[in-house]
């Protein structure tokens, strides 16, 4: 079974975009594979920000935010939004290390999240016709997301659970609290890449605010990403501080990129735990 997940994966894997470009700097700059995945990384921040690939995204017409519980849905007013079905070489690596359960509740997790945030709520009904499995297997799978903690937006629940937090933001606060990587990839589905992505653009936010860059908008700029997530990981800074010094999970993280970035430690000027806290 193992054996047949693995070559199943080795398939699908050459044939998405990042593989290709990977392939191609291999090829033609003889760069290990941790260079060419670095410099894909870099470049799809550089070049995208959060704007999500074209590949493996539907539209889907679904139920607004603000339509009223208790009327038949077909009265109700609708939106349509864009969701990401397939993320390409990162749900393939979630097929590879946990299975197909685990990759389906991940785009149960990223559909519900995306049609949230585009002000849609999607039913179980919408999920099970988008991942093509029946409603009693989404109910299934949205129990046992649930009782891991993690927050999904869909119409028959919203109403009980609030707004929350985007998973990346989710992902960032357990990272905080303590959580190894193993766990913070089986609790919310995500691959070992995506989950260290995650904590070093956190870390890249922690980088700005040791140099003064406090507003928002420039934050976002050069962290390409949405205001909305620089805010969450605004107010996941200020969970964590302790009062003008920042705990050692920070300065490790700053210490991390230093050595990513040789060239910038003497501008970093990292002294240890005597750090001005961000309003």
């Amino acid at each position: 079974m193992l054996h047949t997940r693995r070559s199943l994966y080795d398939r699908s894997l050459e044939k998405t975009p990042e593989k290709v470009f990977i392939n191609s700097l291999r090829r033609e700059f003889e760069l290990s594979p941790a260079e060419s995945m670095g410099i894909l990384e870099l470049a799809k921040g550089c070049l995208f920000g959060e704007v999500p690939q074209t590949l493996g995204k539907i539209r889907f017409l679904c139920a607004s935010k603000r339509a009223v519980h208790g009327k038949p849905l077909g009265e109700q007013e609708k939106v349509r939004v864009e969701l990401s079905v397939d993320h390409g070489i990162e749900d393939l690596d979630v097929l590879r290390t946990q299975g197909s359960k685990a990759l389906r509740q991940l785009r149960v997790l990223r559909l519900t999240d995306e049609a949230y945030h585009q002000g849609g709520l999607l039913t179980q009904e919408d999920l099970g016709r988008i991942l093509h499995v029946s409603s009693r297997t989404i109910r299934s799978d949205i129990r046992e997301l649930q009782s891991d903690g993690n927050v999904v937006h869909t119409r028959g629940n919203d109403h009980d659970i609030g707004r929350g937090i985007s998973h990346k933001s989710r992902i960032v606060d357990l990272y905080l609290s303590g959580y190894t990587y193993d766990e913070i990839m089986r609790r919310t589905r995500h691959s070992a890449f995506s989950v260290k992505r995650y904590v070093c653009s956190f870390g890249r936010l922690l980088l700005l605010l040791h140099h003064d860059v406090r507003n928002v908008s420039e934050l976002s700029r050069l962290l390409s990403q949405s205001e909305r997530l620089t805010r969450e990981y605004l107010a996941l800074f200020n969970k964590y501080k302790q009062g003008d010094h920042w705990p050692p999970v920070y300065v490790e993280l700053l210490e991390q990129l230093k050595a990513l970035y040789p060239a910038k430690k003497k501008a970093m000027g990292l002294k240890g735990g005597g750090h001005e806290s961000a309003s």
